[in-house]
């Protein structure tokens, strides 16, 4: 279902073979608390969605699937994590200079799901801030190596970017022409969730 005069799609509507585990409805994270609501859902702009989707594709000839961990984030949680983190911009983007793209829709933390249910071997957990989490780091798995050549190359064709300290963070390659979506451009069902959560 399109949201926000179809700034937001849900990606699970786009293509359901996508897992959806949003990490911040949970309290395990640099918060230490719940950021989203149970039910507030995966959103990417309809384009990106769609990027998705085709690296999807690409990796279940590989017996892989994607799972997400974040999506579209409100600004709200975007300032909760930047707090956290005691506003170290190495990890965390300032959303007061620079509003993190995950706020615009058009970014995506992913990792990956054999289609039998298990899960992938990958280098790290979710916001992991070692150098081990370094998109270019060389591990001494060869499965890791192998399951990060195939999320690279799946991402990269469908027309993704990656994050130098993240491997996790992919991000839509027109991001420049693709703004910012302020909690107040949402429908007030999402509001509401977002509100509950400052």
């Amino acid at each position: 279902m399109p949201h926000a005069d179809m700034k937001l799609v849900e990606i699970n509507k786009i293509d359901r073979s996508i897992k959806i585990d949003l990490r911040y409805q949970h309290a395990d994270n640099i918060a230490k608390k719940p950021l989203y609501h149970p039910d507030f859902p995966a959103l990417l702009r309809p384009s990106t969605a769609k990027r998705l989707q085709v690296a999807n594709r690409q990796l279940k000839k590989n017996d892989l699937c994607l799972v997400i961990w974040d999506a579209y984030r409100p600004q709200e949680a975007q300032l909760a994590l930047w707090d956290a983190s005691g506003h170290d911009d190495r990890f965390v983007a300032n959303p007061e200079r620079h509003p993190s793209l995950h706020s615009h829709g058009c970014a995506v933390d992913v990792t990956l799901m054999h289609l039998d249910g298990r899960m992938a071997a990958v280098p790290t957990g979710f916001d992991n801030f070692s150098p081990r989490a370094a998109s270019d780091h060389v591990h001494t798995d060869p499965l890791v190596c192998e399951n990060m050549r195939l999320l690279k190359a799946a991402m990269w064709q469908a027309g993704f970017g990656t994050l130098p300290q993240e491997w996790w963070h992919f991000m839509d390659k027109d991001y420049r022409a693709l703004p910012l979506i302020p909690t107040a451009d949402l429908p007030a069902p999402l509001q509401q969730m977002i509100h509950l959560y400052r």
